[in-house]
């Protein structure tokens, strides 16, 4: 196993979310565990470390198997909080011993283990790497230092998201990569992806 660290953030399907309020709660929690089972799929077999994050009440049953997957509650108010907090308690700062951290959410269906792995590969060159999402925010992040100013001040439904943390990447001088675009489950017209 290597020193590479893979953040896995789940929906919380107990807050009211644009899937929940157009389709109700049961059908929206069926669209999420399909989404979590495709991200479970991609992700088991990758080598490195696999941390499962949880917004809302722990889930019961998982498929997160607990030898291969560690599980645990996200911290902070907003997702951009909770996404900046992962990546501080990852991210080794001794520089003897860097690792390499990447942040997704289980709701990218098209998503591939390929692409998780281009992108841990990519940060032996670049600073950060990012994935488009086509509704301009991004369905993965990784970078193997910590750069706070990507998640101050940042909301991630803005369609500016993407925009504006590659202005800020360029304005500190980082070096990033970009990865395939690809389109998450955000709403009822995106359900088409699942079939």
């Amino acid at each position: 196993m290597s020193n590479d660290v893979l953040l896995i953030f789940l929906t919380d399907t107990e807050k009211s979310s644009v899937l929940s309020l157009a389709l109700g709660k049961e059908k929206a929690k069926e669209i999420t565990e399909k989404l979590e089972t495709l991200t479970h799929a991609i992700t088991e077999k990758l080598a490195c470390r696999k941390i499962v994050f949880y917004q809302g009440n722990e889930p019961a049953d998982t498929i997160w198997n607990k030898d291969t997957y560690t599980i645990q509650a996200a911290t902070g108010k907003y997702l951009n909080n909770k996404i900046e907090h992962a990546f501080s308690e990852y991210i080794i700062q001794d520089k003897e011993d860097i690792n390499k951290v990447i942040f997704i959410l289980a709701d990218c269906p098209n998503l591939t283990a390929g692409i998780i792995e281009k992108a841990f590969e990519s940060l032996n060159k670049h600073d950060v790497c990012i994935g488009p999402e086509k509704k301009g925010s991004y369905y993965l992040i990784g970078m193997k230092e910590p750069l706070s100013f990507l998640f101050s001040n940042k909301l991630w439904s803005d369609k500016q998201l993407l925009d504006a943390s590659l202005e800020e990447l360029i304005e500190q001088g980082k070096k990033y990569y970009t990865l395939p675009e690809l389109q998450c489950v955000n709403d009822i017209y995106d359900l088409q992806l699942l079939k």
